[in-house]
């Protein structure tokens, strides 16, 4: 591109092709010389070389000896995109079609887009608020822009399909909305040029932003399926105990992490259960533990003695390869007769199990083992204990005893602090001694920065 007369036409075109308002450049006898990207998008039957004939209010800047610049704004356009561009879900994003549809184009506007089981959706909107119904897949009338083989289909009369358009409307202009969907703008009366284009941009416009939050929307769904795999299941009701626990993960947004606890009971009345800390933070650390927890399950079908289990589940997981390790007590609960319940206790290097008892004091269960996961040659012993009556196993993650202080980032909560606090706890059920030790630890911490936090009460009755 040459300049003339002065006019620099190559610096005009590097200057205007960033701008969002649509820009020709016309040389004294009325012939665009200079059209940036949002002009070709707005007005694309007017190229360079073309006689410049708009018809839609502009703002004219003189450039002299006859040349001009014309910009044009569409605010309400403009204002659309960004509403668009908002869409947080597949739901909301077509809403918001069919409302700006209705709104800025014509009376009423239908979007229809693919469903399940081979149907489709057909959004509605004339101007109140829009509608949804799902019918079988059946649309004659926009079938070339549904399949994609057009991208414009002029329609002047309406057959069989949820269209809810009044009778007597003059035309309906169909767009491509994706693969598979069509946007259908319904006016009264005809379309002139600039409206058909309109029309065109705004369906580029929606189809993109369809595709973006459909694509989210998706992405949301698996991410709720794969972090419902990986949450505590709701504790189970197991004869002779109370059952209670604490789970906050260190992100919260998350709402996983590498702590984990499970009560598994058996058809004789016993139980198992565990609690453990995968090593690490965060998504890969849940996915751990999910697997933890797994083969937990499965292993303990086959066998309930804490220690054997222990053994078997570290072979298991090095079986897989994987380099976070875990640290993890489990527990078999056998109902007695006479009241209370016995445990059997194994524990994999992690922080020793807590008795409070129905008289206020707690004691510390001394099972030891080594780390589970990582080393072919561990060790692992075992415990028994006996639950009274208002006796309370308590098994808890380091992210108790390590909390640090909002005062003095270097002070844990500590062992000794967790003992006072269920001291504290002498004669409350479970699920308050659960709510007692978690409202503490929370105002040790006063909202800074955390580990797992996970906590599991067994309570005899």
């Amino acid at each position: 591109m040459s300049s003339a007369v002065g006019i620099d036409l190559d610096g005009w075109q590097r200057l205007v092709d960033g701008l969002r308002e649509a820009v020709f450049v016309v040389d004294p006898a009325g012939v665009v010389r200079v059209r940036n990207a949002a002009a070709a998008d707005r007005f694309p039957r007017l190229g360079v070389g073309g006689h410049f004939d708009v018809h839609v209010a502009g703002r004219q800047h003189d450039l002299g000896e006859g040349w001009s610049a014309w910009y044009f704004t569409d605010s309400a356009f403009d204002h659309a995109h960004l509403r668009l561009a908002g869409g947080s879900s597949r739901e909301l994003t077509l809403k918001t079609i069919v409302q700006l549809a209705a709104e800025l184009l014509g009376e009423h506007c239908v979007a229809v887009v693919p469903a399940t089981r081979d149907r489709l959706e057909w959004w509605r909107c004339g101007g109140g608020e829009p509608t949804v119904t799902r019918t079988p897949r059946r649309a004659s009338e926009i079938a070339e822009v549904l399949t994609g083989t057009s991208t414009l289909t002029r329609i002047t009369s309406l057959g069989e399909g949820s269209w809810g358009v009044p009778e007597d409307f003059g035309c309906a202009l169909a767009v491509p909305l994706g693969v598979g969907g069509a946007l259908v703008v319904v006016r009264k009366g005809d379309f002139a040029p600039n409206d058909v284009e309109r029309v065109r941009l705004f369906g580029k416009h929606a189809a993109v932003a369809l595709e973006s939050s459909s694509m989210l929307t998706e992405q949301q769904r698996t991410i709720e399926i794969l972090r419902s795999a990986l949450l505590p299941l709701p504790l189970p009701e197991v004869r002779g105990v109370t059952l209670a626990s604490v789970f906050i993960p260190a992100h919260q947004r998350a709402l996983v992490g590498g702590d984990f606890y499970d009560v598994h009971p058996r058809t004789d009345g016993s139980a198992t259960f565990v609690l453990g800390d995968v090593c690490g933070h965060g998504l890969e650390a849940a996915v751990h533990s999910g697997r933890v927890r797994q083969s937990l399950q499965a292993l303990s079908l086959v066998e309930t003695n804490p220690v054997r289990l222990l053994h078997l589940l570290n072979t298991s997981l090095r079986a897989t390869g994987s380099k976070l390790f875990t640290t993890l007590v489990v527990g078999e609960l056998v109902p007695l007769a006479d009241g209370g319940v016995r445990l059997s206790l194994a524990s994999g290097g992690h922080p020793a199990p807590l008795v409070l008892r129905a008289d206020g004091s707690v004691d510390e269960v001394g099972a030891t083992g080594a780390i589970v996961g990582i080393l072919a040659d561990v060790r692992f012993s075992g415990e028994q204990v006996t639950l009274a009556p208002g006796d309370t196993l308590v098994l808890y993650s380091d992210g108790f005893t390590e909390a640090r202080a909002h005062t003095d980032r270097t002070e844990l909560f500590g062992d000794q602090r967790l003992r006072a606090v269920l001291k504290e706890c002498k004669g409350l059920p479970a699920e308050e001694i659960a709510r007692h030790c978690e409202r503490a630890v929370l105002k040790w911490l006063d909202r800074d920065d955390h580990d797992d936090l996970a906590l599991l009460a067994v309570q005899a009755v």
